[in-house]
């Protein structure tokens, strides 16, 4: 198995492997945590700031893998803008009824609830996925919308040497309360994973998303990461990402993993 540095398991193209080659019986349950800091300017020139510490855990059981996640989250943006929890290349969305001054908000995000099938294709690595967004995350304070998101996917790679290209791609139903206007997305990405040596990869990526609301363009950026074991099931990985289209979107993390076979 080959897991690339990404923003936590709520991302699908962070684990790939060589060929869809589960069996029933096999069950592993993980834990991960990390922190995460991101900036990005919106296209009036205002800045939103975001960091934000997750914490998930992950069952895989044969071909079934099923992820939750919550972060804690502290924004620095301004009033009329909600910044929704999320991996790196957050949504941002404006609050007609919220105050133009930028201010400082923090508390527990939106709980993601994330699931994926492996498809038993030999030689190739190809799931198909779908997830939600349960709306946990308080909606006076700009961290959510209050509404729940559903999200489908399919994502495919296949290894090569000590290369595995990759490539996915989703759609979101967003939640839309009736004091917003928002369009549901489409998104992908690909990339190629490197195993170096025996316990450690790379990866690097380019990834487009449509944004749901007008404030930033639809958002393109290249990512990537490094990831490596630490022993005892442990894993330690670092990660990050650039905007390539439109004004500053930078991002970057780090995460700690721990495994339980």
């Amino acid at each position: 198995m080959l897991l690339l540095a990404a923003p936590l398991p709520a991302q699908q193209r962070e684990e790939v492997k060589p060929e869809a080659s589960s069996e029933g019986g096999n069950t592993a349950v993980e834990f991960f945590t990390g922190a995460e800091f991101q900036e990005i300017e919106l296209n009036d020139g205002r800045k939103v700031e975001k960091f934000s510490i997750p914490i998930a855990a992950q069952v895989t059981a044969g071909r079934v893998r099923v992820t939750a996640q919550v972060p804690y989250m502290r924004v620095k943006a301004p009033g009329d803008v909600v910044v929704p929890s999320g991996p790196l290349g957050l949504p941002i969305l404006a609050d007609p009824a919220g105050p133009p001054e930028v201010s400082t908000r923090e508390g527990i995000g939106d709980v993601r609830v994330d699931a994926a099938y492996q498809l038993p294709i030999r030689g190739l690595n190809a799931s198909l996925n779908g997830g939600m967004k349960l709306p946990t995350a308080s909606t006076e304070k700009g961290l959510g919308t209050g509404k729940t998101d559903y999200r489908v996917g399919a994502d495919l790679s296949k290894t090569v040497g000590a290369v595995t290209p990759f490539a996915g791609m989703s759609y979101t139903k967003v939640g839309d309360p009736a004091e917003y206007d928002l369009e549901d997305t489409l998104a992908g990405h690909a990339g190629a994973a490197v195993r170096l040596g025996r316990s450690a990869s790379a990866h690097l990526g380019y990834s487009y998303e449509e944004n749901a609301s007008g404030l930033v363009d639809d958002q393109q950026r290249v990512f990537g990461g490094v990831n490596t074991a630490l022993g005892s099931g442990l894993s330690l990985g670092v990660y990050g990402s650039a905007g390539v289209n439109g004004p500053t979107d930078i991002g970057a993390g780090v995460s700690l993993g721990v495994r339980l076979d």
